[in-house]
């Protein structure tokens, strides 16, 4: 192929690459967005999941898509049903305190033949490309976000738009392993059993845990009161740095300038060493010739005095040559 198609085709290449570029940024961007799974939309909540012997919180924010139907239906549900199973024997050994609850709810997942009255599958999204899957139990009679405290405001979202938002308190288990689900990738599979809503009228006490809040209040503060602070240490340490530089380029400026009266002084006619420039090395050689030969070739494969392409990328290797001393 002549060396002038080539050059004709260069536009070309440039759209086909920039029209990838952009379908891989849409992609990803929708990958973000998209709902973690098929599945029933039901708002933007932040789950409070209490584990550890209700003395620690686990919070899980996203939007809540009802994916039951796609989980337990009859082709997979033998092996979801396995996978939980294994699961929740692991768990129950890593929380001996919780350890009756989990082996009833064990019992009742073997001895069960459909598990669509005995538990909802809840997937959501969170911190983008971080799925989650919620296995909702204890309360199935209602929908997860029936459980709720809702906020009387909308949560506006790119994949759903205007959604309702609040938050969902409850128990929660986290299984020590992933799960690698068919096309939905690498999930978090949590048990997740909602706290009942109070009766009206009946004022209920505050929970243990939410006490603890208030204590890490103090640190909290101090800690944005730390980060203000290094913000400002750093920021002190960009202006240093760059009255560093400005001062630094002043002293190279005089440092040349008494490199030359002391080479106009001298009288051997020799300059120290210590104050010459590099000599001409193989470097310096290789970033001459290669603008010269690649000069010929353009000049000539355009049609033009092969002469003119040696002078020209001789004059730009001697440059790039100049800029390197």
């Amino acid at each position: 192929m002549d060396i002038t198609d080539f050059f004709q085709l260069i536009p070309n290449i440039a759209v086909i690459g920039l029209a990838l570029i952009i379908l891989i940024a849409v992609w990803m961007i929708w990958r973000s967005i998209a709902p973690a799974a098929p599945g029933i939309s039901l708002g933007y909540y932040e789950l409070l999941g209490r584990y550890a012997g209700q003395k620690l919180i686990k919070r899980i924010r996203g939007t809540l898509v009802d994916s039951t139907a796609l989980f337990l239906n009859p082709d997979i549900e033998r092996d979801f049903k396995t996978l939980l199973l294994e699961d929740v024997e692991e768990t129950a050994k890593r929380n001996p305190e919780k350890q009756a609850e989990l082996n009833d709810f064990k019992k009742q997942l073997e001895t069960e033949e459909s598990l669509s009255s005995f538990c909802r599958v809840i997937a959501t999204r969170e911190k983008i490309f971080t799925k989650h899957v919620l296995i909702q139990w204890g309360h199935v009679d209602k929908p997860i976000n029936a459980y709720a405290a809702n906020d009387p405001q909308s949560k506006f979202t790119l994949g759903f738009g205007f959604l309702t938002q609040g938050i969902i308190t409850g128990e929660i288990y986290t299984f020590p392993q992933l799960w690698n689900i068919y096309k939905l990738g690498k999930v978090h599979v949590h048990l997740f059993r909602p706290d009942m809503p109070h009766a009206e009228n009946a004022p209920a006490a505050p929970p243990e845990w939410l006490a603890k809040i208030a204590l890490y209040i103090p640190a909290s503060v101090e800690l944005n009161e730390l980060v203000k602070s290094k913000d400002e240490q750093l920021k002190e340490k960009d202006r240093k740095l760059m009255e560093m530089g400005k001062e630094l380029a002043a002293a190279a400026t005089e440092r040349d300038a008494l490199r030359k009266a002391v080479q106009g002084f001298t009288t051997t006619g020799e300059f120290p060493t210590t104050l010459l420039g590099k000599k001409f090395d193989f470097m310096d050689f290789t970033t001459i010739a290669l603008p010269t030969v690649f000069g010929y070739l353009v000049v000539e494969g355009l049609g033009g005095p092969p002469l003119a392409g040696i002078i020209l990328g001789n004059l730009l290797g001697a440059y790039f040559v100049f800029r390197r001393k």
